[in-house]
């Protein structure tokens, strides 16, 4: 009597496991994902194959960041080749479109810079050369041969729209669709136009970049792409900035260089005025950021004036501070030559005669200057070609 008890327990422990097993056997049978053979996913290729499909399926049950996992699933569910295809094609140009914009230094990313560093440019060219050979590669292993079209060429030249960085490269696709939809239009819209007009309608730009931006975005956004950094870029060119030194500047003179009155062309004494004066705090502000050593050297080898005259003494071995003189005396004759033809109280004949007499002038004061021997080698590269 004392067995009972353990008698029966053993029949119902038996009874549990024989339910186990059958239950197992029967999710087997009625498995949601069905393995099928391998297929090329070449473009026009059509199924033969029959799939078994579980009605209550959910989505996790197919994808995968395995891709090769993802694509197994995806058959066995009955998906057709060209949309496994697509759908394949898309995660891994979503995932390498990523990499591009925060794997790779750009020249542009160092937005600081105001002249492009070789050793950048070929160390980007040379990443994005193997992450397209891996993206590639990728998609042969995947795809099969022949899953390139003219249409995935484009859609993949146009996926790239060239924000990278911190934060513009990490932006939604469709905030970087949207940003390039904006830059086009406003390209579109200044096509053509005078530099004020071109101002002002990128001026109009600004607000909607702000629904698109976050401020720190937008700030990554201006210093990278926008019209007045790369102003600043060229008006400092062979400066050798920091990126604090040039975002600290580039925030003085943007409120400057956004009011289209800074271009103005016209002859209205207002707005002429005006543009002085706005001219006047840009230089204001290049010099308080640059330094006054900096900025006097900066404007001198940007004066077509002094680059000439030091590059006519070099070539006839004058001394460096006998051809700063003789960039003061082409300096001022410049301005009297000016003077004499906008002065509208001379006549033709008279303007003739003061232009002439105002060269003797320069002359005579270089050859003071330089001694008889040294003028005479000036004046050769005066004449050469």
């Amino acid at each position: 009597m004392r067995l009972r008890p353990w008698f029966i327990a053993s029949i119902g422990l038996n009874f549990l496991l024989v339910a186990a097993w059958y239950i197992a056997h029967i999710q087997e049978d009625h498995s949601p994902l069905v393995h099928t053979p391998n297929l090329d996913l070449t473009p026009g290729m059509t199924r033969t194959n029959s799939v078994v499909r579980y009605l209550n399926f959910t989505w996790a049950q197919i994808a995968s960041t395995n891709l090769a996992a993802y694509i197994t699933n995806l058959r066995a569910f009955g998906c057709p080749n060209a949309t496994i295809r697509d759908i394949i094609l898309a995660e891994v140009n979503q995932s390498f479109a990523r990499r591009r914009a925060t794997e790779v230094a750009t020249p542009d990313q160092q937005w600081w810079k105001t002249e492009p560093d070789p050793a950048v440019a070929s160390a980007a060219a040379a990443q994005l050369r193997n992450l397209e050979s891996a993206r590639r590669t990728l998609l042969n292993d995947l795809l099969g041969p022949n899953w390139e079209t003219e249409t995935d060429v484009a859609a993949w030249v146009e996926s790239n729209y060239g924000l990278t960085g911190p934060r513009l490269g990490t932006l939604p696709p469709e905030i970087k669709q949207a940003l390039y939809d904006l830059a086009a239009r406003a390209q579109e819209e200044i096509a053509g136009k005078n530099p004020a007009d071109a101002t002002r309608a990128w001026q109009n730009e600004r607000p909607k970049l702000l629904l698109l931006l976050t401020p720190l975005a937008l700030n990554e956004y201006l210093l990278r792409y926008s019209p007045n950094a790369a102003q600043l870029r060229a008006d400092t060119r062979g400066v050798n900035f920091s990126p604090e030194q040039f975002q600290n500047l580039f925030a003085a003179i943007d409120p400057i260089t956004l009011q289209p009155d800074f271009y103005y062309r016209g002859d209205d004494s207002d707005l002429l005025a005006r543009q002085r004066a706005l001219q006047g705090q840009y230089e204001a502000a290049l010099q308080q950021g640059l330094g006054s050593e900096t900025y006097l050297a900066l404007r001198l080898n940007q004066d077509p004036l002094y680059v000439s005259a030091t590059a006519a003494a070099q070539q006839a071995g004058i001394a460096a501070p006998d051809a700063a003189k003789l960039y003061q005396i082409n300096r001022a004759t410049e301005a009297e030559l000016n003077r004499i033809r906008n002065d509208a109280t001379l006549s033709p004949d008279d303007k003739i005669d003061a232009l002439a007499a105002t060269r003797t002038e320069q002359q005579k004061a270089i050859q003071q200057l330089l001694g008889a021997k040294a003028f005479e080698r000036w004046l050769k590269t005066q004449t050469s070609p």
